[in-house]
């Protein structure tokens, strides 16, 4: 019998059980009708992330760290404490180098200590962490197809994240780089704009003198 296997029993009970090709997997699931992938599932919150979402990355250690130095690509910190994860072979010591992008350790004041959460850095036997959340590509979800679900993507925090201890984000806006050093700011502005004025009234009183000359 196709599909099937009859077996004998007593009249006026059915013992037909299904064949091979109807029986369920364990999940209840027959594997008809389930082309696509299953959705990602982000790894610290445990969160169904919709098709087309940006998923963050996981961290290998989080720290408390005092920034002893930095340059345009990296901070140097004297690690306080670890939160989580471990160092592994990236520490010296107590002395720890973290590698940012886009000249973020810019953004970090020596002496002062923060919460950083870094993974391995692709790019050098370094750690590497970020100051600011990196911007959608292409415009994210507004560009037509990028995301074809109605589902909307979950705001995940990032844990490969440098944070303040208290937890909000590290000032990292146009001006931030210019704190403590208004006075040099002042200058340069003012500066300027005062040769400016002295120019512009020196040529009205040339104009002004020029024109009494002539009216006598």
């Amino acid at each position: 019998m196709d599909g099937a296997i009859a077996r004998r029993s007593a009249p006026g009970v059915d013992t037909t059980v299904p064949g091979d090709d109807a029986i369920p997997d364990e999940q209840g699931d027959t594997g008809e009708g389930t082309g696509g992938e299953a959705p990602a599932v982000g790894s610290t919150t445990q969160t169904t992330i919709p098709e087309g979402c940006r998923v963050p990355e996981p961290a290998q250690v989080a720290f408390l760290g005092r920034l002893a130095s930095h340059d345009e690509l990296t901070a140097t910190y004297e690690v306080v404490q670890v939160r989580a994860g471990d160092l592994g072979g990236y520490s010296d010591g107590a002395i720890v180098v973290v590698r940012y992008p886009n000249r973020e350790a810019d953004f970090l004041d020596v002496g002062e200590t923060y919460l950083v959460g870094a993974k391995a850095s692709p790019y050098a036997a370094t750690l590497e962490s970020k100051v600011k959340e990196p911007a959608p590509l292409f415009g994210g979800d507004a560009v037509v197809g990028i995301d074809e679900s109605d589902a909307p993507c979950p705001e995940l925090e990032d844990p490969v994240m440098t944070i303040l201890p208290t937890g909000r984000r590290v000032e990292a806006g146009v001006l931030a780089t210019l704190r403590g050093e208004g006075a040099q700011v002042a200058l340069a502005v003012i500066v300027p704009a005062g040769l400016a004025l002295a120019a512009l009234v020196g040529l009205v009183a040339v104009k002004r003198l020029i024109a009494r000359r002539r009216a006598r």
